[in-house]
């Protein structure tokens, strides 16, 4: 550690005012000429990389380097891109030329945030630009386009009050179709998969911004707006279709990857291209085919992770420890990089990347590879004998250093070992899992979920449903047999909240009957049905299916801790507040020290 100290000072502290105010232009040579630099390369120039002024003013620089390394509130973050650096100006990711309102991909996703936006950068931009920023636009900057204040003057309290969502939680309003029968809209409205007909009627029960029943953006017009926080745009090369491309022994081309959205909207990475550009972008002309390979490219060669922990030190193993994170070690452990064949094994849904593995939550597992950052978690079946690995051991072993690095490091190989299934979670009325598994509840652990190989999203594209800011909880124990309560995260009233009807026993692990004149406009016009309350119906809006109401995507969890708020609609403040919550939804009864170790662990990834 001596070693590391000596040659390149960490950026924190006093340390990081500096390398905000002083621009260190460009790479060095040597660093411009390797294709792929080795982790001690990263971690010896985390203060001399790049911190671009330019990204902190939403300006665009003229070179995302190989290796950008930013402060974070962890410690720092780095992005690295093993095909070398990027010219902005001949990559569409950057161009505003092919926006109408001249915002880019740039706009929103950012480096020092892992590659999204967060509230302190969203202020940072405001007061720098004085709120003139095309970042401020009012398609989705504001509650609603022609919510009071979205155009008024940038310094004035009502530009402010409109844009109430994006300045304390980071969220942005997304426009998206809702075909129903209180709507008039036009003819042959459909979801945004093509559904004409709906399983349930939308309902707007509360609407604290008018934009729910507006007549050119609301209900009236088959329309709704949910809030939701922007998805990192880096280390999605990760991102799978479904299971069944795993029967394909070809490799997947980026732009047939899926699951990039929260209510798995896109079916790849082009399209969300193509719809990013018409919505945040307002064009009515799509970007040409040149254009969205350039975006493609850019993302799917991108990766970040944290390098350096403020407390913990080096986190990529330059200093001798033997740790393994940061984005070098990350991109070393994609398919197309190690040589992978798919094998779809029988009789189960766990799926065997030679040399690596990707699993499929409860179910059986082959022999792990050898070697750290190459296993996965298949959570064990007890009654079959089936084993449980680890999906991280990049701090299994904690090295020696001062005190306070290894009271750190030893907490952080505490949370790893917690994640990896030493917490013991009871995982309970979850369509997308316990369904799919066949067994409600099903034990697992953190990895249950984020299962993917290395970067910890979830392999299998599923989105799931739970119970964030909706009434899941209103279920009857003794009718659908359940294990027991299941403690939701209430809905908040600066959401809208919206019910919806949908036939009996449609939803999973839900039952809530009542009578209302709503059943009557479902399918049968039955008497009864099921009333389903939430502030983001979630896969259900896009499918226009009840089984799919609220179920939302499993984020990638590597860059964590650069990206608060959490949850679709930054509805969790910190990481500590997504532990609580989980650690009371699936009854894992964690001590206070457990529940901090996790959040120590999850902060360097």
């Amino acid at each position: 550690m001596k070693k590391y100290r000596k040659s390149s000072p960490p950026c924190c502290g006093w340390t990081i005012m500096i390398c905000l105010l002083v621009f260190i232009g460009g790479v060095t040579s040597q660093a411009a000429a390797q294709q792929r630099p080795g982790m001690p390369f990263l971690a010896d120039t985390a203060c001399q990389a790049p911190i671009l002024l330019e990204i902190l003013t939403d300006q665009i620089p003229p070179v995302i380097p190989q290796s950008l390394t930013m402060p974070d509130p962890a410690g720092q973050i780095t992005s690295y891109q093993p095909n070398g650096p990027t010219k902005t100006a001949s990559n569409a990711f950057f161009s505003s030329q092919i926006t109408k309102n001249k915002r880019t991909c740039f706009t929103c996703h950012q480096p020092q945030n892992d590659w999204e936006i967060s509230p302190p950068q969203i202020l940072a931009e405001y007061v720098t630009s004085m709120g003139r920023g095309v970042l401020f636009h009012p398609i989705d900057a504001a509650v609603c386009p022609n919510a009071w204040g979205a155009n008024a003057d940038p310094l004035s309290p009502s530009f402010l009050m409109a844009r109430s969502m994006l300045f304390t939680l980071g969220d942005f309003r997304i426009g998206l179709n809702a075909p129903n029968p209180l709507g008039v809209g036009k003819p042959g409205y459909t979801t945004f998969d093509g559904n004409t007909t709906p399983e349930w009627v939308l309902t707007v029960d509360y609407d604290p911004y008018g934009c729910e029943m507006d007549p050119t953006y609301g209900l009236p017009n088959n329309q709704i707006s949910v809030y939701r926080r922007p998805l990192n745009s880096c280390n999605v090369t990760f991102l799978v279709q479904d299971p069944g491309f795993y029967q394909n022994t070809a490799p997947i081309a980026p732009e047939e990857r899926q699951d990039i959205m929260w209510d798995a909207r896109e079916p790849d990475l082009k399209s969300q291209f193509i719809d990013a550009t018409e919505f945040h972008g307002q064009t009515k002309t799509a970007p040409n085919t040149a254009d969205i390979s350039q975006g493609i490219l850019f993302q799917s060669g991108l990766f970040a992770a944290q390098t350096y922990n403020n407390v913990a030190g080096d986190l990529t193993g330059a200093d001798g420890s033997g740790a393994l994170g940061g984005p070098v070690y990350l991109y070393d452990s994609i398919p197309s990089r190690a040589g992978f064949n798919f094998i779809l094994q029988q009789n189960t849904a766990c799926i065997d990347f030679t040399p690596a593995i990707q699993p499929f939550p409860g179910f059986g597992l082959s022999a792990p590879a050898p070697g750290a950052f190459d296993q996965l978690v298949c959570p064990g079946d007890p009654a079959i004998g089936i084993p449980v690995t680890a999906l991280f051991t990049a701090f299994a072993n904690p090295p020696a250093g001062n005190p306070m690095q290894i009271a750190m490091r030893e907490s952080i190989a505490r949370g790893e070992a917690l994640f990896n299934g030493g917490a013991a979670l009871t995982i309970n009325n979850v369509p997308g899992l316990n369904d799919v598994i066949g067994a409600n509840p099903v034990p697992g652990a953190c990895s249950t979920c984020h299962n993917n190989n290395n970067v910890a999203n979830d392999a299998f594209g599923d989105p799931k449903r739970l119970g964030i800011m909706d009434n899941s909880n209103n279920v009857d124990a003794a009718d659908l047999k359940l294990a027991g309560p299941v403690n939701v995260l209430p809905p908040t009233p600066n959401f809208p909240l919206f019910t919806i009807y949908c036939p009996c026993g449609s939803i999973l692990y839900f039952s809530n009957p009542v009578n209302s004149k709503y059943c009557q406009m479902l399918p049968g016009k039955p008497e009864t049905c099921d009333k389903f309350e939430t502030t983001d119906p979630g896969k259900g809006l896009i499918t226009g299916k009840c089984v799919d109401l609220g179920k939302m995507k499993v984020p990638i969890l590597r860059g964590v801790g650069a990206r608060a708020p959490y949850f679709h609609g930054g509805n969790a403040a910190t990481l500590a507040d997504v532990v609580s919550f989980y650690n009371k939804r699936f009854s894992a009864n964690l001590t206070a020290e457990q529940q901090q170790d996790l959040i120590n662990y999850l902060n360097s990834l």
